[in-house]
């Protein structure tokens, strides 16, 4: 059996896949709230870019997709891990250093704030 055409084919599908995973912070933006609310990080910001407001302070975060699942990896003094929900509402943590330090339960995302980044 010969295939025509699967090499571009894949090649389509890899460019559509890679340019999914660059713009996927289009969803990701608003302010995500600290469900845990004895926890040193009440709120993020998060905004286009890669960028994230924590505690009034700049920090950065990156989108993963790891076993067909989406994570967001927050930088703040290390990387915490985010695994995140099938409405994208949730940012769960993924590791045991982001159920320590973070957040035992989740992030929630808030859609009656109205922030944005100026920066």
């Amino acid at each position: 059996m010969k295939l025509t055409g699967s090499p571009l084919l894949l090649a389509t599908c890899l460019v559509v896949a890679n340019t999914a995973s660059a713009f996927a912070s289009d969803w990701l933006h608003g302010t995500y709230v600290n469900e845990d609310k004895d926890q040193f990080i009440h709120e993020v910001l998060f905004c286009e870019d890669g960028k994230a407001l924590a505690r009034i302070e700049r920090r950065t975060y990156a989108i993963n997709v790891r076993d067909g699942k989406r994570y967001v990896e927050f930088y703040w003094n290390g990387a915490f891990s985010f695994e995140v929900s099938k409405d994208e509402q949730k940012l769960l943590p993924a590791d045991d250093f982001t159920r320590e330090w973070f957040t035992a339960t989740a992030l929630t995302r808030d859609p009656a704030r109205t922030e944005t980044c100026d920066w």
